[in-house]
């Protein structure tokens, strides 16, 4: 995002929907990462890691209901008129220190498609 390029305001209650739905989408992933492991867990039902797997395995099912609870707490908080009457936020200031410029363009409502073209950068 350069500095130069004409950006359309960014309202709070259009950011708050937009982490709603990446929320959401973290959450279908890591649905799919729960299955996987139950999955792993489920076939190798004498091993001695099935323990640690199964902690992990619930702490995954509880990260899961964390990231629900937060989509909806925001999606209630959106709903607020004191936010859908805010003014626009500085999008070079909520947006400058991501590293992910697909989520950034879904968080930006420019975007609405997981996963298609979606790029990986590795550090």
């Amino acid at each position: 995002m350069t500095q130069h390029s004409v950006v359309p305001p960014l309202l709070p209650a259009d950011l708050l929907t937009q982490v709603v739905a990446e929320l959401l989408h973290c959450k279908s992933i890591l649905s799919r990462v729960e299955h996987s492991v139950h999955c792993i867990i489920d076939s190798h039902p004498n091993s001695s890691e099935t323990r640690s797997w199964q902690r992990n395995l619930q702490d995954i099912d509880l990260l899961e209901q964390q990231l629900a609870d937060l989509a909806r707490c925001l999606t209630a908080t959106a709903a607020e008129p004191a936010i859908r009457e805010a003014r626009a936020l500085s999008i070079l200031q909520v947006m400058g220190d991501l590293t992910l410029d697909d989520m950034r363009q879904r968080l930006l409502g420019r975007t609405e498609v997981f996963g298609q073209g979606a790029t990986v950068e590795f550090f």
